[in-house]
């Protein structure tokens, strides 16, 4: 008798590494930070579904700071759409047990929250 729930985790893992590959790809193409915002969010949303939360938490930081970087809008609302993208990767830093980075997060989101309210 197959173990389906094996054999279902192995074709989990191959579609999502191929949408993460697929998604990579779409990313170094894009020239606008709007575009590669998306593509990290959609990059970290596979890896969180494969339970590689490590990956999942640079890519939404990696979308964060993309954010922070947008010369076109003001600091405060920066802030307020980095936010976000550093509570996932808070998450998934907490569910990979990594203590150091789940800290140096803490602090940038207290930051950022700090940034929101002095708007």
């Amino acid at each position: 008798m197959h173990d389906f729930s094996e054999r279902f985790s192995v074709e989990k893992m191959r579609s999502g590494n191929a949408a993460v590959y697929a998604l990579k790809e779409q990313f170094e193409k894009f020239s606008t930070s709007p575009h590669k915002v998306d593509a990290c969010e959609s990059i970290a949303s596979c890896f969180y579904q494969l339970e590689q939360y490590e990956d999942a938490a640079g890519w939404y930081e990696t979308a964060g700071r993309l954010i922070l970087s947008e010369p076109t809008i003001t600091p405060q609302l920066k802030a307020l759409s980095a936010l976000e993208d550093y509570e996932r990767a808070l998450d998934c830093y907490r569910k990979d047990d990594d203590e150091e980075k789940f800290t140096e997060c803490s602090t940038l989101i207290r930051e950022l929250k700090r940034a929101c309210a002095s708007a």
